[in-house]
């Protein structure tokens, strides 16, 4: 079901988990076609309860995150989930910039364009990096972007 949605054009995004570093790889963010993210704290430091893998895209904010509350309220939350949330709002601004982007030109773009957190291209806590939305729009606006996105130290 998620290959034939990604065969589709849809860009599927997940949490990586909160079960911790040693937990097993979790699904529907360890699919292949499924995007996974994971949450960083104000300090750019990894949440210490998500899930570590080679599974991992990106990272995203996700730790003491204000959010929307039942009855009009807020409250402070933490997780990986609201890192992919995060993500799920910039991926959308991505396709508002450039409606032809395709699953995985979006992959590229918010990995090429992501701040590295560790050292290498990618690691199993971070993925890529930190997301970076500033840098992903100028990569996917079609009167600036290439084919191949510059790699982000």
């Amino acid at each position: 079901a998620l290959k034939a949605a990604y065969d589709k054009g849809i860009v599927l995004i997940a949490a990586a988990g909160n079960a911790g570093p040693k937990s097993p790889p979790l699904f529907p963010g360890a699919d292949p076609y499924v995007i996974a993210v994971t949450a960083t704290d104000v300090d750019d430091k990894l949440f210490t309860g998500a899930n570590r893998g080679k599974y991992i895209s990106v990272a995203a904010p996700g730790v003491d995150i204000l959010v929307p509350a039942p009855e009009g309220d807020y409250q402070v939350t933490t997780g990986t989930s609201v890192a992919a949330a995060e993500v799920s709002g910039i991926v959308a601004l991505l396709l508002e910039r450039n409606p032809k982007l395709t699953p995985a030109d979006i992959r590229r773009i918010l990995t090429a364009s992501a701040k590295r957190l560790a050292p290498g291209e990618r690691d199993d806590n971070f993925g890529s990096g930190l997301i970076d939305p500033l840098q992903a729009l100028q990569l996917a606006d079609p009167r600036t972007a290439t084919t191949t996105p510059p790699r982000r130290r």
